[in-house]
């Protein structure tokens, strides 16, 4: 999973930049021949003091007008949707074959939307949301090229992506790092999209809604289960740690009823976000809370990165022991999140799965168990084998499930995650 060199034949050419640089940089190079077919955009960013979040996936084509590019955004499936232009690129120089682009002067908004949604928060219908917020001193942090078939193995999606990370500041002054991955849209032919009808038995992050056929359709988030789904382990994570890391992203190999799940160690240099791994990041005090963000295929809902950041302060202070299993139910809940599992606070959830918020007792109970290599929590082995795996789902015997907006919460008001799998969230 090293990165190829750079400015190698294919479909996008970038020049790298280690540091962040007021002076203009040379554009990026775009292949016109490439600019006729959709494009996959996608956007993170991180804020000091706040919070890494992910801003909705696009699907996007190119538009000429004279000196510029007009980046539309496609994502809606309906003929006669109306078109929005989600950045004003200039063109800096051009050849015959190809165009020299300022990516850093068209990129200068960041819209609210999330990547992950869910109806119960969002709807049923897309309401196609376009709040931003803008960003000002824009500067060009690094610009780098990608191959996806160190991530996929998937021959479709063996493709190059454009790598740019932007340093700017908002309007109150707060410094905010965005991060924009940009390649051609090449669906994997062998994915299978699950639709989502509802969530009264089960909770799966979802797609926004799209119109198909007359009736309007959300699809699971999850990931292609044809291929090993890895999650890399930032090397910030001390030894004493590591192993119980380990056992919690493991511990869905056993609701999967199979070794889907790999773990390897991260690159030294490798932190999340990652356009090449799915990092598990240690983090200190201050930088993010423990939580997990994911990135999928706003069409299809196939999960195409996933970030997870563990802050130590959320364990527990005890005995080593206590503090492994405590971080083992951490880990195997946020890499629930990674998969695209919803929570699941129905009452009696704290023996049925591990995407609940529960006392420290049962948190440690739970850590013990995956410890121990006991069965997969049932509600947790049901659903992923279900939505993942095409099993089928007896609902005669499946755990009672309700997740965070729906009105039979244990918890009022809804505590943070730090908080919940700490085991100090309040139950009323």
């Amino acid at each position: 999973m090293r990165l190829p060199p750079l400015l190698p034949a294919g479909l996008l050419v970038a020049l790298c930049v280690s540091d962040v640089q007021a002076a203009p940089l040379q554009p990026v190079i775009l292949k016109k021949a490439d600019l006729a077919h959709r494009f996959l955009l996608q956007v993170s960013y991180e804020q000091k003091r706040e919070d890494f979040a992910t801003s909705r996936s696009r699907i996007v084509r190119f538009e000429r007008a004279g000196a510029i590019l007009h980046m539309i955004d496609v994502s809606d499936p309906r003929d006669g949707s109306p078109a929005h232009v989600l950045a004003t690129i200039p063109i800096r120089h051009e050849t015959e074959t190809t165009l020299g682009v300022d990516l850093n002067e068209g990129f200068d908004k960041v819209y609210f939307e999330e990547d992950r949604t869910g109806e119960d928060y969002y709807g049923r219908v897309d309401t196609h949301d376009q709040t931003t917020f803008m960003l000002f001193d824009r500067k060009v942090a690094s610009i780098s090229y990608h191959d996806a078939a160190l991530k996929y193995h998937d021959a479709a999606l063996r493709d190059n992506m454009l790598v740019f990370d932007q340093d700017a500041r908002t309007d109150e002054g707060q410094r905010v790092v965005v991060h924009y991955y940009l390649s051609l849209y090449n669906p994997s032919p062998d994915f299978r999209p699950f639709e989502m009808k509802n969530l009264q038995r089960f909770g799966f992050y979802e797609t926004y809604p799209q119109l198909r056929s007359g009736r309007w359709v959300l699809y699971a988030m999850k990931f292609d289960a044809h291929e090993p789904i890895v999650f890399a382990l930032s090397s910030a994570i001390p030894k004493r740690y590591r192993a119980a890391v380990r056992d919690g992203v493991l511990y869905w190999n056993r609701a999967f009823g199979k070794g889907l799940i790999q773990v390897i160690d991260a690159p030294p240099s490798v932190r999340a976000p990652s356009p090449d791994y799915n990092v598990i990041q240690w983090v200190t005090s201050g930088d993010f809370a423990s939580t997990s963000y994911i990135q999928s295929d706003p069409l299809t809902g196939q999960i195409l990165h996933a970030n997870i950041f563990v802050l130590p302060e959320t364990m527990m202070d005890g005995d080593l022991e206590q503090q492994n299993d405590h971080l083992r139910y951490i880990v195997a809940h946020e890499v629930g999140h990674a998969l695209g599992l919803r929570h699941n606070f129905a009452p009696g959830g704290s023996m049925t799965t591990v995407m609940g918020y529960f006392s420290l007792s049962r948190i440690l109970q739970i850590g013990q168990q995956i410890r121990t290599g006991a069965p997969a929590q049932p509600y947790d082995a049901a659903v992923v084998q279900h939505v993942y795996l095409g099993a089928l789902l007896d609902l005669s015997t499946l755990p009672a499930f309700c997740t965070d907006s729906q009105q039979c919460l244990p918890f009022r008001p809804m505590p943070k995650e730090s908080v919940g799998i700490h085991g100090d969230a309040p139950v009323h």
